[in-house]
């Protein structure tokens, strides 16, 4: 990159490919086919994707695997984990086992206090998310009492 590029968050996705491969790649077609083959065929999930983050280009997939046999205060359950590195969910699984044989885990709840945002993109009647916010503040205040 021999100068600072201005205006990059206004250009189009297709234009920061093109911008990416251009200045990185010397205009290889198959570097940008690389970063469009990740795209979601599904056009209305890749906007929501794409709206995720800044400046996105593409989505970058994991692995998702199981690690099942968990038993977490008599109940069991299996634990989701998106990563790349098979041996940290052959080891939670062999884990899992291990204290599965042994008890378990168990957990203490210490505070039910926590901090957090909650964006929401709606584009329907004020006074329709008005009355849905004050039943889900509701709902929730009461699910996260002690």
């Amino acid at each position: 990159m021999d100068a600072p590029v201005i205006g990059f968050s206004k250009l189009s996705k297709t234009e920061k490919v093109n911008w990416l491969v251009d200045t990185y790649f010397d205009g290889d077609i198959i570097a940008h086919d690389t970063i469009t083959r990740y795209w979601n065929q599904d056009q209305k999930l890749q906007e929501l994707h794409d709206g995720f983050s800044e400046n996105t280009i593409t989505n970058y997939y994991l692995p998702f695997g199981l690690a099942p046999n968990f038993l977490i205060d008599g109940k069991l359950v299996t634990i989701p984990m998106a990563i790349e590195e098979s041996s940290v969910v052959a080891a939670a699984s062999k884990a899992a086992k291990f204290w599965l044989e042994r008890g378990g885990f168990k957990t203490t709840i210490k505070s039910t206090i926590k901090s957090g945002q909650v964006h929401i993109m709606y584009k329907g009647l004020h006074n329709e998310m008005d009355a849905f916010y004050a039943f889900a503040k509701a709902t929730y205040y009461n699910l996260s009492s002690p």
